[in-house]
């Protein structure tokens, strides 16, 4: 009888020793990431980057500083960016560093033909550095309409319309 006994406790010895291994090492959730000394510079930066890549149409660097819930893949996403106009210039008019994991930064836009009205941009802190949050934007470009130029923020949500129309 004693060697089944430390046969069942030698199992439970390895078995308490493998849920402790997968709970510490696998299952433990995200890894905590440092927010920068200097987080605006940071999500400046970032976002900066962002603009300039837009401006010369470098597709693989606007996927990798920023995320998008509004598609279910990345080619669908990459369609999208790539039936968009380009960007001339732009301008950062602020930025609001309340929240270092959740920088916003305002800029306005200029393209060939048009300039938008000052635009919020989330730059969220994760996995270790900042990424440029991508969302619905409404903004009415209709000079005779009472609210000309206003801007709306649409809520977040996978919009499988939007995904259809650049396959």
């Amino acid at each position: 009888m004693r060697i089944v006994s430390r046969n069942k406790l030698a199992c439970l010895v390895v078995l308490g020793g493998i849920l402790t291994v997968i709970a510490t090492g696998f299952g433990g959730g995200k890894e905590s990431y440092k927010l920068p000394d200097k987080p605006k510079e940071a999500a400046v930066s970032t976002f900066s980057e962002y603009m300039n890549a837009s401006m010369s149409r470098d597709y693989d660097k606007m996927l990798s500083l920023s995320d998008d819930y509004r598609f279910k893949t990345e080619r669908a996403r990459l369609d999208f960016l790539k039936a968009q106009g380009t960007p001339i210039d732009y301008r950062i008019v602020s930025v609001d560093d309340s929240n270092p994991s959740k920088i916003v930064v305002s800029s306005i836009t200029k393209y060939e033909d048009m300039e938008l009205p000052s635009i919020k941009h989330i730059l969220a802190f994760e996995e270790g550095k900042y990424k440029l949050q991508m969302r619905n934007v409404v903004i009415n470009m209709i000079p005779s309409s009472p609210d000309y130029r206003t801007v709306e923020y649409e809520p977040e949500k996978v919009d499988d319309n939007l995904e259809g129309n650049f396959k």
